[in-house]
């Protein structure tokens, strides 16, 4: 009977410690459960409460990369994040609205809260192609970049201008394929002329123009043949040599013979034009006998 007495007794100290270790532990994990509570409250109303967002943009907002775009320009699409909480401004949200301004390609945003709530903005900025001129002898309105955005010069005035010009309609679209072929036609023309491409016109998309210094190139259609009728060009080059004066243009439209026409010659103009060259060098050289006789 003692034996089973104290087995009895041990049995119930066994569960009791049981009992108190499961209440200790209970305990613990609702403290600590508190304790999680108490921090995510104190942490939710810090980022609600404390001042962690920009109040304006001319010291908070840090812009690099941008050598064409404005400060103003960014700034103006950042202004609807002031006031707000850093935590709440999106930042994909802000990139996508400032990569809608034409000289921007990429932008990238960055938040900070710490030591000074600011926002900072990097850019990657459109590489301009060509300069885009409504039609001869008009001023320049824009730029083409490689990416084929049509960036106003109105708006962007320190962008740099290449010297090829792009004459076409109002509203002329382009896409980075297309520039991307074009400037490998225009390559391709320069190897066989020896010459830079000077212009482009697409005003009639069905009668491509392009000229350098000295030819006048009729294209025709810019279609998938183009490539195979620019390969005859340097065939004709020093056949034409000896006529680039009269030369009006040469037409590369066909497929089986290449037309060229030349200027009508004026017998007047013509006459006009030896007796100005001879009174020029007349006009020279009474000044250097003039010269001659003052030494």
């Amino acid at each position: 009977m003692m034996q089973a007495d104290r087995r009895r007794d041990w049995i119930k100290s066994r569960r009791k410690q049981r009992n108190l270790a499961r209440t200790a532990r209970l305990r613990r994990q609702f403290l600590r459960f508190m304790t999680l509570l108490g921090l995510l409250y104190l942490g939710g109303a810090a980022m609600v409460r404390l001042p962690w967002a920009i109040d304006n943009t001319e010291s908070q907002l840090t812009v690099r990369g941008n050598y064409v775009t404005s400060r103003q320009q960014i700034a103006a699409k950042v202004e609807n994040s002031v006031g707000k909480p850093l935590f709440k401004v999106n930042p994909r949200a802000l990139e996508a609205s400032i990569a809608q301004l034409p000289s921007v390609k990429h932008a990238f945003v960055r938040r900070y809260a710490f030591p000074q709530p600011h926002v900072l903005v990097e850019v990657l900025e459109e590489f301009p192609w060509a300069t885009y001129v409504p039609e001869p002898g008009k001023p320049p309105e824009a730029v083409i970049s490689q990416s084929g955005r049509v960036i106003p010069l109105k708006d962007f005035p320190g962008i740099m201008r290449p010297p090829l010009r792009v004459y076409g309609p109002a509203g002329l679209k382009m896409t980075a394929a297309d520039v991307t072929q074009w400037a490998s036609w225009s390559n391709y023309i320069s190897q066989q002329t020896k010459m830079p491409v000077e212009s482009i016109n697409l005003t009639n998309s069905h009668d491509v123009i392009v000229e350098n210094v000295a030819l006048k190139l009729k294209l025709g259609s810019a279609d998938t043949s183009l490539t195979r009728r620019l390969g005859r060009l340097s065939s004709v080059v020093a056949a034409v040599d000896p006529l680039k004066t009269n030369l009006e243009y040469i037409d590369l439209g066909l497929d089986n013979n290449i037309p060229m026409k030349l200027a009508k010659v004026d017998p007047r103009k013509e006459a006009a034009k030896k007796a100005a060259e001879e009174a020029e060098k007349k006009k020279a050289a009474e000044q250097l006998a003039g010269s001659a006789q003052t030494l």
